[in-house]
C-alpha cells in the first residue's frame, strides 16, 4: 500500500487523519515557545502539528519516534508582515530524533501559521512532532575547524567525548563541536585539551584515540605537501589513515604505512 503524507497550507485547520493511525494536532499555542505538538501510535503512524506564533525569529520542528528510525516530514509556514503575506514550505527525511530549523519569508514577521506532518518509514510504535519558536536571535555558531579526508568525510571525536581513550573516527562533516580541531606548533592534532594518539604506540594498523597531550612521538605529526599527516613515531613511516577507504560513519581511524593514497590525504584544520 502506498503511504503518502498529506500536505497542509498554513492557516487551514487539520482534520483527524485515520490512515496508518494518524491523529490531528493541537492548533493552539501550548506555551510561550511551543507552537503546536502532536503524537500518534500505530504502524507507519502519521501526525500533524500546527499552530500560530507572533513575531518569531526562528521556528524549529522536532520529531521523535519509538523506536528511532527514518521519518518523512513536510512543513508549511505562512506569515504576515504589515500589509504583506508570504509562505514557505519544504520537506526532509531524517533519522529520529531530529530537530530542523524551517524558514519563513520575513526576518521577524508579525504572525506565522505553521504546520508540520511526519510519517514513520519503517513501521514503529509511535511518532511525536513538536513545533517551537523563538523571538530572540540564536547565538552565533562557533567557528569549527574541520579536517576533511577521503570522500569528503571528516575527522570526528565520537560524541564530542572528553574521556581519555575516546575514538577518533570518520563522520559526515557537520561543522559541530565534535569536529573542531587545531594543529599546533608542536605538531599535535588537538581537540579540546587532548591530542590524537596512536594508542599504545601500536604502529601499523594502530587505532587512533584522544589522549593527554604529552609531546611523545605517538602524538606528534607533520603535515606533508601532499596532505598526509605523518606520525613522528616509527621513523616517520606511518600516516593517519581511513582504513579500507571506508565511508561509514563511526569508522575508527588508524595509522598505516604511508602510501600517498587518497585515504591518507587530509586538510589542515
Amino acid at each position: 500500500m502506498t503511504r503518502r503524507l498529506r500536505r497542509f497550507a498554513g492557516g487551514v485547520l487539520v482534520s483527524a487523519l485515520v490512515a496508518f493511525g494518524a491523529v490531528a494536532a493541537t492548533a493552539a499555542v501550548a506555551s510561550a515557545s511551543t507552537v503546536g505538538t502532536c503524537s500518534a501510535q500505530g504502524d507507519y503512524a502519521t501526525c500533524v502539528a500546527s499552530g500560530s506564533v507572533n513575531e518569531p525569529i526562528t521556528i524549529d520542528v522536532t520529531v521523535t519516534s519509538s523506536p528511532d528510525q527514518p521519518v518523512y516530514v513536510a512543513w508549511d509556514d505562512t506569515c504576515s508582515q504589515g500589509l504583506g503575506a508570504g509562505s514557505a514550505s519544504g520537506n526532509f527525511t531524517a533519522s529520529t530524533p531530529v530537530t530542523t530549523e524551517i524558514s519563513h519569508p520575513y526576518y521577524q514577521p508579525d504572525n506565522c501559521i505553521v504546520s508540520a506532518d511526519a510519517q514513520l518509514q519503517n513501521g514503529g510504535n509511535s511518532v511525536t512532532v513538536t513545533i517551537t519558536a523563538s523571538s530572540t536571535p540564536p547565538p552565533p555558531k562557533p567557528v569549527v575547524h574541520l579536517i576533511k579526508g577521503y570522500d569528503g568525510k571528516c575527522v570526528n571525536d565520537l560524541g564530542d567525548s572528553s574521556a581519555k581513550g575516546a575514538k577518533v573516527a570518520l563522520w559526515s562533516c557537520a561543522k559541530d563541536a565534535a569536529e573542531n580541531w587545531s594543529f599546533n606548533g608542536s605538531g599535535q592534532l588537538v581537540h579540546g585539551s587532548e591530542c590524537v594518539n596512536d594508542a599504545g604506540n601500536a604502529g601499523n594498523g594502530g587505532k587512533l584515540i584522544l589522549y593527554t597531550c604529552t609531546k611523545a612521538e605517538n602524538d606528534k605529526w607533520t603535515h606533508s605537501s601532499g596532505g598526509e599527516y605523518v606520525l613522528k613515531s616509527r621513523g616517520g613511516t606511518l600516516c593517519l589513515t581511513d582504513p579500507g577507504r571506508a565511508t561509514k560513519n563511526g569508522t575508527q581511524l588508524t595509522v598505516a604505512t604511508c602510501k600517498n593514497t587518497a585515504n591518507q590525504h587530509w586538510t589542515l584544520p
